[in-house]
């Protein structure tokens, strides 16, 4: 699941988790930072899910930008 998370993908699911991310973070720390978060630790699945449905929604977005 994470390998195929972009940078954007981890800063919104961060922020979404209510974690401060710094711009400056590259894409190995911002998975360990999610991973250490205190929401993932509570709930693995449910920050997992929310991950996915982020990828999904970006490559669906991405999808119709190309069909335009």
């Amino acid at each position: 699941m994470l390998e195929n998370a972009t940078k954007e993908d981890l800063v919104t699911v961060l922020v979404e988790m209510r974690e401060t991310v710094d711009a400056d973070l590259g894409i190995m720390e911002l998975k360990q930072k999610l991973m250490l978060s205190k929401a993932y630790l509570e709930d693995e699945e449910f920050v997992r899910d929310v991950l996915a449905t982020t990828i999904e929604d970006r490559m669906e977005k991405e999808d119709r930008k190309k069909e335009e």
